[in-house]
């Protein structure tokens, strides 16, 4: 009688165990697959912005040819330079009114010396002249009003290596690379030449050397030599 209820407390700590075990099993199974349809959302949504990006920029595109071959999302710091006009838009506006100024200035005091045609002709010349010289020493000065400043942006980059057609005559089709990189806070594709000096970026192209190496189609072969044989 001990055996047996020994046995039996045994035996339900066994079906506790098992179904704790399935129990994680279930749970990790709906955790991977939830992280699979998400990493698959956002492999199409990638997919959808080359695709879109191909139709706009390639001549010849084969609609929805796309397909990604690699991705990998880090996180950059992207650098871009630019120029910095805001010193140069206040000088511009303190010269325009300095030269008001020195324009009327200069346009009364020489009318109240005119005492004909003639010589407020003269003083509205010297007015224009004083204008155009002082515009053009102000034009060399205003080099230096510019100023290049270099931004820095932190960015969730998507870099994906991605292989599409383009077609011709509607029948042959050719094989195609490209790398593209994502913004993923954005929801954008940015400029290669954005990211193309980023260390990670150089990596990921260099790691996905050997899928820019495309291989013709041979189905084009064969289509060259039916028609060649009508």
């Amino acid at each position: 009688m001990d055996n047996n209820r020994k046995n039996g407390v045994i035996y339900m700590k066994f079906i506790k165990k098992l179904c704790v075990i399935g129990l994680s099993v279930c749970i990790l199974s709906i955790v991977f697959s939830s992280a699979s349809m998400a990493t698959k959302i956002v492999t199409d949504e990638h997919l959808n912005s080359v695709n879109e990006k191909n139709k706009n920029d390639i001549h010849n595109y084969k609609n929805d040819s796309a397909k990604i071959l690699a991705q990998e999302t880090k996180t950059v710091l992207i650098k871009t330079t630019r120029e910095d006009k805001s010193l140069l838009e206040k000088k511009t506006k303190e010269f325009e009114e300095k030269m008001k100024m020195e324009q009327i200035a200069l346009i009364e005091e020489g009318l109240k010396k005119a005492t004909s045609l003639q010589d407020v002709e003269k003083v509205k010349s010297e007015a224009a002249n004083l204008l155009k010289k002082e515009k053009e020493l102000f034009k060399e000065e205003s080099k230096n009003y510019v100023k290049k400043v270099t931004d820095t942006e932190k960015v969730n980059l998507a870099m994906i290596s991605s292989s599409y057609k383009t077609i011709n005559d509607d029948f042959f089709t050719f094989n195609k690379h490209r790398f593209y990189y994502y913004d993923v806070d954005k929801n954008e594709l940015l400029p290669n030449d954005k990211v193309n000096t980023i260390e990670e970026v150089r990596a990921f192209e260099k790691k996905h050397k050997e899928d820019t190496t495309v291989k013709d189609n041979p189905i084009n072969t064969l289509i060259l030599f039916i028609l060649l044989g009508e």
